[in-house]
């Protein structure tokens, strides 16, 4: 338990994207941004701990320089408590961990992260754009009678997110007796699939499943509300449009995964699901660089790193791009995709070779 002199250490959390707004509030400096790369599995995972601890010790010299001893123990107290723990045990591809003296958070991401420590007067946030908004990050919904879950992927693999609000099953969310788990049905009957389970001679129609998943996209809503990572469907057949005719939330993929995967785990998950969602995200980043192709040279669009700024302060950009690459980790770059964040743009932060201009940034304007 932590005490008086050892601050207690903050829960570590998945990210999600109203925690970059958090993490955007001007905050009292000095503040500690530090990134680790993590392992999902043994025996890379061992390494973890120590190399956190180096990156840890990096902090508190850069902190030496511009705090007191007192403010470099309050800073680095929370953060020093993560050296051990349970979490170790839970790592997916990425930690992120920061700390000011009015915030200490730390998140695990499903993707790789540059390792390093920074201290600033803000926080270090341009690591987690990628993560937020580029096209490595996906979510995907399996869906059965039995069972609800959603997982988050990146490149490397997939882990199941912790659901609230969403119902764990169709009785769950409808008062329904129990089904037994081989169900069997025919097209037929007057509301379209009809279902046969093991409940007191009752069928069950489209409209139970109309409002089971209505059920399960109003709690989805909450969690994903802010989002833009692209949502694949995982369901046998007939799920696939009914869930479809329900769905709100805009960036559920037109193609899904379509079978039984109510025992698979998040590595099968992912090893379906990969190929279609890294299809589409490349997709999406040739479609806003294609745009702006289109849009150079009419007022609409620039990569003049002066004008953009401009643009970004007056609210202007709608999206910006962004070159990937310690070539372009400058600390003007940072502010600028910070600031753009800030007033609503899209940013991706994108391969070098996938700009659509020579320079480091490119914007699109509203106007």
């Amino acid at each position: 338990m932590a005490t008086r002199h050892q601050p207690a250490p903050p829960q570590v959390l998945t990210f999600r994207a109203e925690e970059l707004h958090r993490l955007l509030e001007p905050p009292e400096p000095p503040c500690v941004s530090i990134y680790l790369p993590t392992h999902r599995r043994f025996p890379e995972k061992r390494q973890d701990p120590t190399r956190y601890r180096a990156l840890l010790s990096r902090a508190e010299s850069a902190l030496a320089g511009v705090a007191a001893a007192g403010d470099v123990d309050r800073l680095l107290g929370p953060l020093r408590g993560l050296e051990q723990g349970a979490h170790w045990e839970h790592s997916l591809d990425g930690l992120a961990l920061f700390s000011s003296r009015g915030l200490a958070a730390a998140y695990r991401l499903p993707m790789p992260l540059p390792e390093g420590a920074f201290v600033a007067d803000t926080f270090h946030v341009k690591p987690l754009i990628p993560f937020l908004h580029a096209n490595q990050r996906y979510f995907a919904l399996a869906l059965s009678q039995n069972a609800v879950s959603l997982y988050e992927g990146g490149p490397l693999g997939a882990a199941r997110v912790e659901l609230r609000g969403v119902p764990s099953s169709l009785q769950d969310a409808l008062g329904l007796p129990d089904f037994d788990r081989s169900l069997t049905g025919h097209p037929g009957g007057p509301a379209g699939f009809v279902l046969y389970g093991r409940g007191p001679g009752k069928e069950e129609t489209k409209e139970s499943l109309v409002q089971f998943f209505r059920r399960i996209d109003h709690g989805l809503h909450e969690y994903l509300r802010e989002e833009r990572a692209p949502l694949i469907l995982a369901a046998v057949g007939y799920y696939h449009p009914i869930y479809r005719e329900v769905n709100t939330y805009p960036h559920l993929l037109p193609q899904g995964l379509e079978g039984n995967f109510e025992r698979e785990n998040g590595d099968r998950i992912h090893a379906s699901a990969w190929p279609i969602v890294s299809e589409a995200l490349v997709r999406g980043i040739k479609e806003r660089a294609d745009r702006y192709r289109e849009l150079a040279g009419t007022g609409l669009a620039s990569d003049d790193f002066g004008e953009i700024a401009e643009a970004v302060r007056a609210g202007r950009v709608r999206v910006m791009l962004a070159a990937a690459g310690d070539r372009y980790e400058t600390e003007q770059a940072d502010d600028l995709c910070e600031e753009a964040l800030r007033k609503n743009a899209e940013v991706f932060v994108i391969p070098p070779d996938a700009m659509p201009t020579s320079n480091p940034v490119a914007a699109i304007y509203r106007y």
